[in-house]
This record gives C-alpha cells, structure tokens and sequence, in this order.
C-alpha cells in the first residue's frame, strides 16, 4: 500500500482550497460570483436645500413662584406634576400677626380721615371768618396748614393700609399664571421668607427651540417662516414658526440665534427635550439620487452606477439634500445606482440584481 508524503497532502490542500470561493467558468478559468445589489434610477426633479441648527425644548413660560411674606407655612394645596389655572390657591402661611396689623392700619387710616374732615370744615369757614374778622391772618394760615397736614397724614395712612393689605394677602400663594407644577420646594409647617421659592410653574401648551443657524443660512431665515423640527426622543417631527431672528453672530458658537415656537395641543413635548430645527433655503433643479445611494466614507463622495452587468465607482458632487434625496453633480438621468449592497462593492465588481444589504 502506497503512503503519501507530506509534501503530496499539501499539494493537494492547495488545490482544494484555490477552488472557494471561485465558480469554473469555460475552459476552467475561475470567475468571480457576482454581488447581489438593489438598485434605483437617477431622476431629474427639484430638491429644496436645507440648513439643521440642534437646540433643546423648553415652555413658553416658566416661572418661579416665590413668597411675598415671611411666615409660617400652615398648608400646601397643589403637588409636583399638578396642573393649575391663574389664581388657584397653592400655599397658606400664618396670617394672624398679619390681620392683627391690618385692623391697625384700617383703625389709624379711619382716624386720620375724620382729622382731616374736621380741618377741611373749618377751612370751608375761613373765608366768612376773615371777611367777618373774626379770625386773623395768622389764624387763618394756622388752619389751612392744618388742612394740608391732614391730607398728609390721610395719604400717608393709605399707604400703610394698602401695605398691610398686601402683606395679608400675600399669606395666601396662588397661581400666577396656566401651567403645571414643574418642581415643589415648600412643605407644611416649615418657615420660609419673603422672596422664597415654593413652586416652580411652567407652561407647555406651546414650547419654545431656540437653535444656532449657520451663517451662510441665516439669510434665508426671518419671523413667521415656517420650519420643520425633528425630535429624536420623539421619532416625530413637528412644524413650528420662527418667532424671532438674532441680528448679532454668537462669536463663541459662530452662528445665529433662531428662537422657534411649536403648539404642543397633546403634551408630548417636555422641557429639555434635544430637538433639531430643519430650515428651509432655495429651491434646486438637477440630477437626484436616493440618500442611501450615496457612499461617503473615503476621500470623496460616490456612487456605484451599474452598467451591463457592472458596478462602476463614480464620484460626484454633493450640491444638496435632503432626508431623503440628495442632488449631485457626475452622473446623468436614468443611470441604475446601487441602493444597497455597496458594503461588498468595488469598482468593476459584478452584480446581479436581487436584494443585497446595506449593512
């Protein structure tokens, strides 16, 4: 029985393995297996270009709720994610010390109108007084001095009153403003001073974006445009209005500001959201292709344009897009693009139309 030699198996290994991979073709030359691909045709039509500028969601209000007086909190009525109209009531603190200077300022404010009655009486009298000389000029001046100091103090007790009113009114918190509790910092029984926070309210029937718009854009942007904006968080786009165009460049950030409202009727927009604004510019006319026909990764922008079975690598030249067209510059009306299967693709590979993948 024959034994093969070492070199004899690898031999025949070299053999067997220069067959994968390869199909025999006539005359036993090997032939490459052709790429499954998908393709698409350019078509000629018009593109609108458009300029993205990123930005994050916020209400249309968004107020701190503070407390006028300082006090004693005897009762909170409304919780974080509640949602409140003007003038609901939110806190209560403890008003009695505050009542009590109240009826004060309403006591000493009647005294000082009935003072000033009494000189405004004998004022009236003056003039009859001085004709009948039954008063001097002296006296005279005496009571018309008195009138004007009782109008003073009357004033000067209105002011006190009305400071005291407020004061007690201000022991009841209430809501400034439509809205929704975003955030709660007060809690019964603790103390807070004037000017402390106790609600934070925010208004989300309508959220604002304000974006940095590039400035070879910025031209083409100016109150009441309508814009498309996209949120991620979301997978939706929504159409909002430019409210307002910033004249002067950010130079840290070398753009714009664009600050853009979008009606939110269902609420699905929230504070803080990433959002990005797609704004529109001029109108293009030229050859376009699929977005996904577009390979970019390299040195240059191409496309794959088959032609009798073949795949030919063609650079072109990105003019615009959009989401999902791009318009460029290098290849001609009816030409076959590859849509997908370019992963696989080199130039002259062979292709068969049948699916392919553009993973």
């Amino acid at each position: 029985m024959k034994r093969f030699f070492p070199a004899a198996w690898l031999a025949l290994g070299a053999l067997i393995l220069s067959g994968c991979g390869l199909a025999s073709g006539r005359g036993g030359e090997p032939t490459v297996e052709a790429v499954a691909v998908a393709v698409a045709e350019a078509r000629t039509g018009t593109l609108t270009a458009t300029s993205r500028a990123s930005g994050q969601l916020s209400p249309i209000r968004n107020i701190t709720i503070t407390a006028k007086v300082p006090g004693k909190v005897v009762a909170v009525h409304k919780q974080m994610g509640d949602t409140v109209q003007e003038g609901d009531l939110l806190v209560e603190l403890d008003d009695k010390d505050l009542a009590s200077q109240l009826a004060a300022a309403q006591a000493q404010y009647t005294q000082a109108q009935a003072q000033r009655a009494e000189a405004a009486r004998q004022a009236s009298r003056l003039e009859a007084l001085l004709e009948q000389g039954a008063v001097s000029q002296q006296q005279a001046e005496q009571i018309r001095t008195q009138l004007t100091l009782a109008n003073a103090q009357v004033e000067a007790a209105r002011a006190q009153l009305e400071l005291a009113t407020s004061s007690y009114e201000g022991a009841r918190i209430t809501a400034p403003a439509d809205g929704v509790l975003a955030a709660r910092y007060v809690e019964p029984g603790g103390m807070v001073g004037a000017g402390s926070p106790l609600f934070q309210l925010v208004d989300l029937s309508t959220v604002v974006v304000e974006a940095g718009v590039a400035e070879a854009a910025i031209n083409a942007v100016r109150p009441g445009v309508a814009v498309t904006v996209s949120v991620p968080a979301l997978n939706r786009t929504f159409t909002g209005e430019v409210e307002s165009v910033s004249p002067q460049m950010d130079l840290q950030t070398r753009s714009y500001r664009v600050r853009v409202t979008l009606p939110n009727p269902d609420g699905v927009l929230k504070g803080g959201m990433f959002a990005e604004v797609i704004i529109p510019l001029a109108e293009q006319t030229g050859v376009l292709v699929p977005v996904n026909a577009l390979v970019e990764t390299g040195s240059e922008p191409h496309v794959y344009v088959v032609k009798d079975g073949v795949a030919h690598r063609t650079p072109v030249t990105v003019v615009s897009r959009s989401d999902e067209q791009v318009l460029v510059e290098g290849i001609a009306e009816g030409d076959q693009l590859v849509v997908a299967g370019q992963n696989r693709l080199y130039d002259g590979a062979p292709v068969r139309l049948g699916g392919g993948s553009d993973q």
